[in-house]
């Protein structure tokens, strides 16, 4: 019988993980480069995972989001804030972790010559 319920329990694990959606957040985004990405499950609702980027008319720096959004938000939207025009650009998707952000990868070169240059200075003192 023990054995019966801790397969039932497995079975309700499994249907429950299934439903779910995993998208990918992007808290810090520099230039468009995700500094820190993490996944985190979208509610029942939300089944679509989003980038989205905000542009702006005025010299300001473009903001980049990530996460889970419903269906039917999934939309361009442009409009005014304070005299600055504004338009967000969404690309949606709906398969687990599919709006994964570009991450900041440096070269093998940079990472050499930082590697030296922290070994150098070492020395230097």
């Amino acid at each position: 019988m023990n054995k019966f319920l801790w397969s039932c329990a497995a079975l309700l694990t499994l249907f429950v993980t299934v439903e779910s959606l995993s998208c990918y957040t992007c808290d810090v985004a520099v230039l468009g480069y995700c500094l820190h990405e993490e996944p985190v499950n979208c509610t029942k609702n939300q089944k679509t995972c989003y980038s989205a980027v905000a542009k702006f008319s005025a010299d300001l720096l473009d903001i980049h989001e990530r996460g889970c959004i419903e269906d039917n938000k999934c939309n361009n939207e442009s409009g005014t804030i304070l005299s600055v025009n504004y338009t967000i650009t969404r690309t949606c998707c709906n398969t687990n972790l599919c709006n994964g952000a570009t991450t900041i990868q440096l070269p093998m070169t940079a990472a050499l010559c930082a590697a030296l240059v922290a070994v150098w200075s070492q020395w230097a003192f």
